[in-house]
């Protein structure tokens, strides 16, 4: 796997999609000289001042969200000149609304808590800490059915083996 340019993008016809912009915790996270700044694809959560953090530690491999915590997908590309010449870095995320986007940001191989190996069409998803190369993202991964407490972002829709790399994934089904 590798992380490009664009690393997240709609499928097909677009469903009507609510995105919406919140502040970031850490404003450095929008800078691309940053090292581990944000990338389309990974999954945010908000903190109690409301303010955009990444929904798992990524200092931490295979970390997952606190289980009451509620995700969303990061929808801005690397160094956006428009989210850094706002004080508030404000990225959008997906927010509301049923959507089918494929992405770069997951492992198919990962099996963060109680997951399991992407290897089937329908399989729920969930949000971890993953290693691209030698960099950490908070992306996607396997869960792991009835026996995984975390909570299912997604379903795949189409394996990234029959689809260039991109893994196919439907999600906002009020998670």
């Amino acid at each position: 796997m590798t992380v490009l340019r664009e690393n997240f993008r709609p499928h097909g016809d677009i469903l009507p999609v609510v995105r919406r912009d919140f502040p970031l915790a850490d404003k450095t996270l929008a800078s691309p000289d940053n090292p581990v700044s944000l990338f389309d694809g990974e999954w945010m959560t908000l903190n109690a001042a409301h303010k955009m953090v990444r929904a798992a530690d990524i200092t931490t491999p295979d970390a997952v969200p606190a289980a009451a915590a509620l995700c969303f997908p990061l929808w801005a590309e690397n160094g956006r000149f428009d989210i850094q010449a706002m004080a508030d870095r404000k990225p959008p995320l997906l927010w509301m609304s049923q959507w089918e986007f494929e992405t770069r940001i997951f492992d198919p191989s990962a099996t963060a808590g109680s997951g399991v190996a992407i290897t089937t069409l329908w399989q729920p998803l969930k949000v971890a800490t993953i290693t691209i190369g030698a960099r950490n993202y908070v992306g996607i991964v396997g869960h792991g059915g009835s026996g995984d407490t975390d909570r299912v972002v997604a379903y795949v829709t189409k394996l990234n083996s029959d689809n260039g790399g991109w893994l196919r994934m439907r999600g906002g089904f009020g998670y």
